[in-house]
């Protein structure tokens, strides 16, 4: 007599693809040990050297290494759109927006009431990923508006990553631009989750979410390796890793 059986996975799960969801918990363990270097780096150069960008970049990486790590264990896509997860990744975007703003236009002011946007623009996505209706109801009007309404939420932070960067590749070259690129991914990384959402035809399908969920990955590896390298190489805002140095 069989007492427990195993449990099947779903098209959300990571064993439902290729290799038992290996290959995602590989990709994931990559952005989360990028992520946990990174943050060390560049808050021991912040405890140096008082870059403010630094601190807000180590947050934000530190904060990378700590959703990535809860996603793989739970070994599930939709943790991502969990409330709590939900708002560290706010925070993520948020706050490396705060550090490109501050290291782009150091004297501005607005730089600081930017932080206090992202935290409440972050608490508010929190909020909205609490099930006020019935989870197991498929109310296409909330899971189209509230989509919509975190997207919205997520542009200035992003339109700041994109285009500041952009604007310096006098002094920084090619690489500010990949800065601006993290910022496009990162954003198609958010654009996936929403579309995850949709309810209804073939949105609804368990097509539609194994296209996005195949693709999400690597597009999440693209936004972490680009982050980190627009972080450090930039002369503008770069830091310093012991023995390595770019020219």
């Amino acid at each position: 007599m069989v007492l427990f059986q195993p449990t099947e996975s779903t098209v959300w799960d990571f064993g439902y693809y290729f290799g038992s969801g290996k290959v995602m918990e590989i990709v994931f363990w990559i952005v989360a040990i990028i992520g946990i270097i990174f943050a060390l780096f560049l808050l021991a150069d912040y405890l140096n050297n008082r870059k403010p960008a630094h601190f807000y970049w180590g947050i934000s990486f530190a904060l990378i290494w700590i959703n990535t790590h809860v996603v793989i264990f739970s070994g599930t896509f939709a943790t991502f759109l969990d409330p709590v997860p939900s708002v560290v990744a706010a925070l993520t975007v948020g706050l490396f927006a705060v550090g490109v703003f501050k290291s782009v236009k150091p004297e501005h002011k607005l730089g600081n009431y930017l932080v206090y946007f992202v935290l409440i623009m972050s608490l508010v996505i929190g909020t909205l990923k609490v099930p006020f209706w019935d989870p197991n109801a498929d109310n296409i009007v909330l899971s189209t508006i509230i989509p919509i309404v975190v997207m919205v939420l997520h542009v200035p932070s992003a339109l700041i990553i994109v285009w500041l960067p952009f604007t310096t590749r006098g002094e920084n070259g090619k690489a500010a631009v990949v800065l601006s690129l993290a910022g496009i991914l990162m954003g198609l990384v958010g654009l996936l989750l929403a579309l995850t959402t949709i309810v209804g035809g073939f949105f609804a399908s368990d097509l539609w979410l194994e296209i996005i969920f195949n693709v999400f990955p690597f597009v999440y590896l693209g936004a972490g390796l680009c982050f980190a390298w627009g972080t450090f190489v930039p002369k503008q805002w770069s830091f310093n890793i012991p023995g390595i140095e770019l020219e």
